[in-house]
């Protein structure tokens, strides 16, 4: 082969792509949607299940007038601790809107490596709103880190009173 589709991070429909093994999005099994993996029977085939999106509960617009569209925890446990904090605008609680734009059941990416390509299929349109990409959400939570982990003014020092 060729040449090679140019990768796509927010695919949606029923697609497939054929990668560059050289590709590092591509290698990385890159995906603007929430994704995780699923178990399928066959090792040469990456089988990932879209999570869907986390939203308030209350519909509410943020500051900026966009909607909040928080991108799922990938691990089951965290994603139901996740559910349970408050909406950063007007604290109702989140809730996830889970994908089910495949037949009723979340969208699926498979991917296979062969060689010099890395094959890829979509199965099923996303029912629901983008959420926030990836890089967005590791850049969110870490001016959060940074504003707990930093005092709001430097502290003053107390001289000590010699006699």
């Amino acid at each position: 082969m060729k040449q090679f589709d140019t990768f796509q991070e927010w695919t949606d429909g029923y697609v497939r792509f054929i990668y560059s093994a050289e590709d590092k999005n591509a290698q990385r099994h890159l995906s603007g949607w929430a994704m995780r993996n699923t178990n399928n029977h066959n090792c040469q085939i990456l089988k990932k299940s879209c999570l869907g999106v986390v939203i308030c509960s209350r519909g509410c617009s943020l500051p900026d007038g966009s909607r909040l569209q928080l991108r799922p925890a990938i691990c089951d446990k965290a994603r139901q601790k996740q559910q349970k904090k408050l909406c950063p605008s007007c604290s109702a609680t989140l809730e996830l809107l889970p994908c089910r734009g495949h037949s009723g059941y979340p969208v699926t990416n498979f991917w296979r490596v062969d060689g010099k390509a890395i094959f890829f299929q979509a199965k099923g349109v996303h029912d629901h709103p983008k959420p926030e990409s990836k890089s967005e959400t590791e850049a969110r939570r870490s001016s959060v880190k940074r504003r707990v982990n930093s005092p709001p003014f430097a502290p003053k020092r107390r001289l000590m009173e010699t006699q």
